[in-house]
């Protein structure tokens, strides 16, 4: 009898541009990969050539190939496993099934699927959660902060309208600062709480915008020996709420500003037209940088990687982006500086543009 072997065709069997399946088998106390297709092969950089025929350790960083031979070994052993594991930017699941013979395993099938999307829908799911009780501690909190506050600052105005004594108008004055940084604190809560609440959108002149947000910041960076270096193709013209704009080009010139240590360093902010649709605002320092510990936590509330901040700059920078449909990112390296991209979208007819400022 004829043994007539089929070719197996192991696409269908995972999803088409998201998965691949791979094959092997134990030599000489090393796995070898026998077989891999699949077209997320391609998306993390790798191809069939460059695994067939070798081992963990001949294309995987050592302490990756080593956590993924511990599960490889479980597999071989007679378990199926399941492990979640990265690629570049690529978070996958991965499928470990034995195939036994005779009560001894001769095979490993695995079967890898892309799962970032889900993973980064977890991970909103998860800073929604967050942002959902800050909401409700501020809701719940603000207005019985606010009531002593206005109060105690109304007194403290009174007092120093009418102190006598001039040594105690720098403290009075250092009580005022204070209280007005604690009012900016439920200030920022509310806005986490109910961001949606007095939102203006309006067409602004967002080249202009920016200009003047780097003049108003440029005393503070020039007592450090530092240049906000501005450049733009275009005046741009932009539907948004212009004070929440300029609240978030604000912060994050702040942050740009606090993070740069050396006098000399510049700052580069970059405005660009990057189609019809979109633009993109470039924030770029050399400052100290972000550790990949604290970067991973970045946009987590009461998480701050000042010695003094609240936690809530950034959230409120990404809150506002959001509600303005549109999306920051964040590049850092630890002692080489950080770049943010901030892309919005342009919504506006033609015959606005003479009518904005």
């Amino acid at each position: 009898m004829v043994d007539q072997r089929v070719k197996v065709d192991y696409e269908q069997f995972i999803p088409r541009e998201t998965g691949f399946i791979f094959k092997f088998i134990k030599k000489d106390n090393r796995f070898i990969h026998t077989f891999i297709e699949g077209k997320l092969i391609e998306k993390v950089g790798l191809c069939p050539e460059y695994i067939i025929g070798k081992s963990l350790f001949e294309f995987l960083p050592a302490d990756q190939a080593m956590r993924k031979e511990s599960f490889y070994e479980k597999a071989w052993n007679g378990e199926h496993v399941n492990y979640e594991g990265s690629f570049a930017e690529i978070q996958y699941l991965a499928i470990l099934s034995p195939i036994r013979l005779n009560g001894e395993t001769v095979e490993v099938i695995g079967t890898t699927i892309d799962i970032t999307k889900e993973k980064t829908r977890e991970k909103q799911v998860q800073q929604m959660e967050k942002l959902s009780v800050v909401g409700e501690l501020a809701a719940g909190i603000a207005h019985e902060i606010r009531n002593p506050l206005t109060s105690l600052k109304g007194f403290a105005k009174i007092v120093k309208e009418s102190v006598t004594e001039p040594a105690l108008v720098p403290y009075l004055d250092i009580m005022l600062d204070e209280m007005d940084r604690i009012n900016e604190i439920v200030n920022e809560f509310m806005f986490i709480a109910k961001p949606n609440e007095n939102v203006n959108f309006q067409y602004t002149n967002y080249t202009k915008l920016l200009r003047d947000c780097i003049h108003f910041m440029e005393p503070q960076a020039l007592l450090k020996g530092i240049e906000i270096q501005f450049s733009s193709d275009a005046e741009i013209i932009l539907n948004c709420d212009r004070n929440q704009m300029k609240q978030v080009l604000i912060n994050l010139l702040q942050n740009a500003i606090e993070a740069t240590e050396y006098r000399g360093h510049c700052i580069g902010v970059r405005l660009d037209e990057v189609s019809n649709e979109t633009v993109m605002v470039t924030i770029a320092d050399k400052g100290c940088g972000i550790s990949e510990a604290r970067f991973e936590r970045l946009f987590e509330p009461f998480y701050s990687t000042k010695e003094k901040g609240t936690g809530l700059g950034l959230i409120t920078c990404k809150r506002i982006i959001d509600l303005h449909q549109g999306h920051i990112d964040v590049k850092s390296k630890l002692g080489e500086g950080t770049t943010i991209r901030i892309l919005l979208p342009r919504y506006y007819p033609v015959e606005t543009l003479l009518a904005a400022e």
